[in-house]
């Protein structure tokens, strides 16, 4: 015998309506009809279409609410460390009641490196939901947006209806019903079709930020920050600060504060002007973070900025961290290094003088053996011929281990170039225990002096 399939009416629509702050009316209408006189039909002349029941101003002089500000009824861009807010709508578009039962909501993150499910916070009713004809029924949804992956909210619930009983009891009069457990359940004589509804979005990072080491005579680091609005409409950045990523209270000082770089960028100086620094689209800021020692920075790994900014026509204070490595260049898993003895002046044409480089173990509890030597330069190096002369290396070799935790490599060097001059490539050849294949670590224009001729 013929069996007839039940479909699945549509007769529930979902829709998502994005919750935020109203903004400012981008129309430019006039706030009275004096421009177009509404009681002016004959005029040709300006015509403009009435959108608003009333254009006169409200009283006392504050301005029409209506014309001032303005919903906007798009999705948008979702950034990282915003909250979703959102309204969501069940219509019910038929002419029958329509009853939901066993909602439940998800929120499904696909991220670059794993896929996880994320709680929502929605109020869910315990009891079924009745939407009378050509009625809706609205529930809040909030999720906090975490990091930058495509995001998809998933929404299961079942639908009831006295029509879907008729229907199903009017195919199986004349012919055999074809079960489908997968969309619909028939329990107790009650027909229960089984939804599922998705909603998906992305978000995105609100600013973009490449970082810069530089390394400053061994001993000092200036950390560059670049920080772009990645999105189309102004940002306000309100403070920012550097940190190691295991010792959050340690900031590293600014070399200028927020306000110095805002009044350093902003040539018409306002005295009444905000202390804060906003961010047109695509525009850039750079800052600098100074560190007087890096020893400290040789035990940190992974730094985090924190930037503390305000989204358009949004009051609500939101922190964005950026992580990154420790990328400076004499940075490695081995050793602290640092200059103990070197001139402090301008040095002189054609004079020895001597530089004393100390390296510190990082790992007591495993022996090194640690040799220095010149790297010649190869066919593809760029020279200025700027290079001063390295005349000895003292003790070429060094231990470093329990009970020598420090040692010292002696460099005596002279100049025969006037001007700005630098070190040598140097070459430090790490053998770890009985280990026979050294790590190398190489640094570039470790130094720079001044070299004069004598006074």
């Amino acid at each position: 015998m013929h069996s007839e399939e039940l479909k699945l009416p549509k007769d529930i629509e979902l829709k998502f309506h994005r919750l935020g702050p109203p903004s400012l009316n981008s129309l430019c209408l006039p706030l009275s009809g004096l421009y177009h006189p509404l009681d002016n039909e004959q005029s040709s002349e300006y015509l403009l279409k009435n959108h608003f029941k009333n254009y006169d101003l409200s009283p006392n002089n504050f301005v029409n609410i209506e014309n001032l500000f303005s919903v906007n009824s798009n999705f948008g861009k979702l950034l990282v460390n915003e909250t979703l807010q959102g309204l969501l709508i069940f219509i019910n578009k038929s002419e029958n009641e329509i009853t939901i039962k066993n909602l439940k909501m998800k929120m499904r993150i696909d991220d670059y490196r794993c896929r996880v499910d994320q709680p929502l916070e929605v109020e869910i009713p315990n009891t079924p939901i009745v939407i009378p004809p050509k009625k809706s029924y609205t529930i809040k949804v909030k999720a906090p947006i975490n990091f930058v992956a495509k995001h998809r909210i998933d929404i299961y619930f079942n639908t009831l209806s006295p029509a879907y009983d008729q229907l199903y009891y009017k195919i199986k009069q004349r012919t055999i019903v074809k079960e489908n457990t997968e969309y619909y359940t028939v329990t107790n004589g009650s027909v229960e079709f089984i939804m599922v509804k998705m909603l998906s979005f992305e978000s995105i990072n609100p600013l973009k930020i490449n970082e810069f080491f530089h390394n400053s005579q061994v001993n000092k680091c200036f950390i560059e920050v670049r920080i772009s609005n990645a999105i189309s409409y102004p940002l306000t950045i309100l403070d920012i600060y550097l940190t190691p990523k295991n010792k959050k209270n340690d900031k590293i000082p600014l070399v200028k504060s927020l306000e110095q770089i805002k009044n350093n960028n902003n040539r018409n100086k306002n005295k009444n002007d905000s202390k804060y620094i906003v961010l047109q689209s695509e525009e850039q800021i750079r800052i600098l973070f100074k560190v007087d020692n890096t020893d400290f920075l040789y035990d940190v790994k992974k730094l985090q900025l924190n930037i503390v900014w305000l989204n358009h026509f949004d009051f609500t204070e939101k922190l964005y961290i950026y992580e990154f490595s420790n990328n400076l260049n004499t940075y490695n898993d081995y050793y602290k290094i640092s200059v103990t003895e070197k001139p402090e002046d301008d040095i002189i044409l054609n004079q020895n003088f001597k530089i004393i480089i100390n390296l510190q173990s990082k790992n007591l509890s495993k022996k090194y053996s640690i040799s220095l030597s010149q790297e010649p330069l190869k066919d593809d190096d760029i020279s200025t011929d700027r290079e001063i002369e390295i005349i000895d290396i003292i003790e070429k070799k060094m231990e470093l281990n329990a009970k020598t935790p420090s040692n010292n490599f002696v460099l005596i060097c002279k100049s025969d170039i006037l001007g700005n001059v630098y070190l040598p490539k140097l070459k430090f050849s790490i053998y770890e225990g009985d280990k026979n294949i050294p790590i190398e670590n190489i640094y570039e224009s470790l130094l720079t002096f001044n070299c004069i001729s004598k006074i």
